[in-house]
C-alpha cells in the first residue's frame, strides 16, 4: 500500500482498472484476477522490490561448475541472494524505482 500511496499515478491506474472490470458494490474474487493485469503487475513489482525472504532456499551443486569468475566445487551449498538479484542494475532498469509496467505483457 505504501508504494501505491507514494505513487498516486499508479494508484489511479489501478483504481481505474478495478472500476472498469469489477461491478460497483461487488467484492473482488479470485476469478477476477485474470482480468486485472495491472494489479498483477503491482504485486509482482512489490515482490521484486521487497521479497518475502531475501535469500532463496539453499542448493547443493551436483557437479563442479563455474559461476561468474568463481569455481564452485561439487557438493558446495549455494545460497542465492534474491534481494541483490532483484536490485541489480544489470538486470533491471531503474531497479529501486516502483514500476509495475515492467511486468505488463506486451
Amino acid at each position: 500500500m505504501s508504494l501505491l500511496l507514494n505513487n498516486p499515478e499508479k494508484l489511479k491506474k489501478a483504481l481505474d482498472e478495478l472500476d472498469h472490470n469489477i461491478e460497483p458494490h461487488r467484492l473482488l474474487e479470485d476469478s477476477n484476477l485474470s482480468n486485472l493485469p495491472y494489479i498483477q503487475s503491482i504485486v509482482q513489482e512489490t515482490l521484486r522490490l521487497f521479497p518475502p525472504a531475501p535469500f532463496l532456499f539453499p542448493r547443493v551443486s551436483a557437479s563442479e561448475c563455474k559461476v561468474d569468475q568463481y569455481d564452485v566445487p561439487s557438493g558446495t551449498i549455494i545460497v542465492a541472494n534474491a534481494w541483490a538479484i532483484h536490485g541489480d542494475p544489470k538486470l533491471w532498469s531503474k531497479p529501486h524505482k516502483f514500476m509495475p509496467e515492467r511486468f505488463m505483457q506486451l
